[in-house]
């Protein structure tokens, strides 16, 4: 068992205890490289660090504005820079720059990059925001500007904020009426009040399977297209309507072996085709049923089950792959 353990004589110190061996650790030390960590984060007034460092249960009884300055000169002594503290910036330290910066070359930026594209194809979309953040803070440390834009220009799935995707992610929004606006690819700029129903993420896409109050529709939403989530309703869940319509044609050979479910009805037939209506409320079977077709079959509308279906053979696609 791990703890820490004050020595009495010296005050500068503490000890890492456990049952075979002890290591003595400077105070002063823990205390500079935690001020570093703070404003490497934010800037801050003493007084300001010294109510953050009084929450450390190790610094909490050694901390006083003389201190905070002794760590701040230790700092300078270092090679970091700080503004300084005046009326004008609040008698804030902001940390301009610091010698403890992380090396890369180009090349090592660029297989970083391309680790993060080969992971990204396994991840789920919280893994996905979590490896985001982590190439976040590693292009901070570089200091490097292009190297920061490079990382942040390559991430999967760039076009969802960190605030829109901790809205989506969150299950009580499942049922709950969201006014949104949203960049439609065939109507532009709109907005209107969509009924979640999951978050799908499929070929490094991400979606949300949803009821579409202006359309009267379920569908797919395309969440990069999602410019802002501007009310989420605060009443009770919202039931949406679990069948939707897919019209579809057959025709080659699979006219001669089709049989007409119950949850179908043909609207036109020739000799060459046949044309579809078909009552969806188990998307499953009816996925399993049109592959059944081969290659003779088409999908009309609506248009988000012709991406369903693009993105399902997609995925039997890469198991085939692998």
């Amino acid at each position: 068992m791990l703890f820490l353990n004050y020595n009495k004589d010296m005050n500068s110190n503490f000890d890492i205890k456990d049952e075979k061996e002890k290591t003595w650790i400077s105070i002063t030390g823990y205390r500079a490289l935690l001020i570093l960590r703070i404003l490497l984060n934010e800037s801050c007034s003493s007084k300001e660090l010294i109510e953050k460092l009084r929450k450390n249960p190790i610094l909490a009884k050694s901390t006083s504005k003389d201190t905070i300055m002794t760590s701040i000169n230790s700092l300078k002594a270092a090679g970091c820079i700080f503004t300084r503290p005046t009326k004008a910036n609040n008698y804030q330290y902001k940390l301009l720059s610091h010698p403890f910066i992380l090396n890369l070359t180009p090349e090592e930026i660029d297989k970083l990059i391309v680790i993060r594209e080969n992971i990204a194809k396994e991840l789920n979309l919280k893994e996905i925001f979590d490896m985001n953040g982590l190439y976040e803070k590693i292009s901070d440390l570089t200091f490097n500007d292009e190297y920061k834009s490079k990382i942040e220009n390559s991430k999967p799935l760039k076009f969802i904020s960190n605030e829109l995707f901790s809205i989506i992610s969150n299950p009580n929004i499942i049922n709950k009426k969201l006014l949104i606006t949203y960049n439609s690819p065939k109507f532009g700029r709109e907005e209107f009040e969509i009924v979640p129903q999951k978050i799908i993420y499929e070929n490094q896409k991400a979606y949300i399977w949803c009821y579409n109050c202006k359309y009267e529709s379920l569908g797919l939403i395309n969440i990069e297209r999602i410019f802002e989530i501007k009310e989420i309703s605060s009443n009770d869940n919202f039931e949406a309507p679990k069948i939707y319509e897919v019209i579809y044609e057959i025709f080659g050979d699979s006219i001669n072996d089709f049989e007409l479910q119950e949850y179908e009805e043909i609207i036109s037939e020739t000799e060459d085709k046949i044309t579809v209506k078909a009552f969806v409320n188990n998307e499953f079977l009816f996925i399993q049923r049109i592959l059944l077709f081969g290659t003779s079959f088409k999908i009309i509308s609506p248009a988000f089950f012709k991406e369903v279906l693009i993105n399902k053979i997609k995925l039997i696609q890469k198991g085939y792959e692998q």
